[in-house]
């Protein structure tokens, strides 16, 4: 199968390249000549210089694939307009070219957030049937794509991805929390939060198992390994699965609020967003991260990566890349 996918160059598109090639189908990756190839150059993927906003290359390169994999955004940006033309026009843009080429397009999947959910009133997890409130521009904008997506129905077959936090081998922002702990320090937020996670490798292959199965048309998934934790039980399963003895640190809120009004700062002098911003901490602070993964289990009878395999895996990989 002939696959096109956007955003191949980052975390999560990297690894979808990868599961992608050992299941042999070929891949077209649309980059910019900015792209950082580093975890794809060597593999056996057909490049084309694209933006989202280019229309008539967008179409042009549609038409000779089977399944668009849509996986392009930013997480991070100055502003609402930044996240709107990227995450909302972009998609939009890439919607037309497929429609344009209906005839030939067999699936549409795209990869959303849990953050265009929005958070849990308790820690019963949220039904995807349950209206979305998301508390950020970035959560905004990927269900506003959503329902871009969506009028896919009737045409092309759509699938809509929407994981919980990721992390895995490649990551920057939870790397963060995993560096703490090879420090000998369980970080534990001062107010409980709960949370779920998904293991990048799993995104992927959930992905790769959708490209033909009729039981994902036209549905929206959530995806994390079904557990919810506190930092502090992410903390200790990341301890004890490589063997690292912690001495526990409590995080105020106070501390997080002063570190993103540093960085929003420093984003107003450098006029580039940065990895915390007072957006991100709203989300951040947010009681109950935690939402239903049972459908994808029922379409698919995936079994999700337990945090103790998938933590071994990403330390690891962090050692042997010498992130620490």
């Amino acid at each position: 199968m002939k696959v096109l996918l956007t955003g191949a160059t980052g975390f999560v598109g990297s690894h979808i390249v990868e599961e992608l090639i050992s299941n042999n189908h070929d891949i077209i990756a649309t980059i910019r000549k900015t792209s950082n190839l580093k975890w794809i150059k060597d593999s056996p993927v057909q490049f084309e210089y694209c933006s989202l906003n280019d229309v008539e290359n967008l179409s042009k390169i549609v038409s000779s694939v089977d399944v668009i994999i849509h996986c392009a955004g930013v997480v991070r940006a100055l502003n609402w307009e930044n996240y709107y033309t990227t995450n909302v026009v972009g998609t939009k843009n890439l919607i037309q070219a497929a429609i344009k080429n209906k005839s030939n397009i067999k699936k549409f999947i795209y990869i959303s957030s849990q953050a265009a959910m929005g958070p849990s009133q308790t820690e019963k997890p949220k039904f995807l049937t349950e209206e979305e409130k998301p508390v950020s521009n970035y959560g905004k904008s990927k269900l506003f794509a959503e329902q871009e997506v969506k009028k896919l129905e009737g045409q092309i077959p759509y699938t809509i991805i929407r994981p919980a936090s990721v992390y895995g081998p490649r990551d920057k922002d939870i790397f963060i929390f995993f560096n703490l702990v090879k420090h000998h320090l369980k970080p534990n937020t001062y107010n409980k939060r709960f949370i779920q996670l998904v293991f990048v490798k799993d995104i992927a292959k959930v992905i790769s198992l959708s490209l033909n199965n009729k039981n994902t048309n036209n549905k929206t998934y959530y995806l994390c390994d079904g557990n919810i934790y506190t930092w502090k039980d992410v903390a200790t399963t990341i301890a004890k699965a490589n063997n690292i003895k912690t001495i526990p640190i409590v995080l105020f809120d106070f501390i997080f609020k002063t570190v993103a009004s540093f960085y929003e700062l420093v984003a107003k002098i450098t006029k580039k967003p940065q990895v915390l911003s007072k957006e991100k901490i709203i989300e951040m602070l947010q009681t109950y991260w935690t939402a239903d993964n049972s459908n994808i289990i029922k379409d698919t009878d995936f079994e999700f990566t337990k945090l103790e395999n998938g933590a071994k895996i990403t330390y690891n990989w962090y050692l042997a890349n010498k992130y620490f």
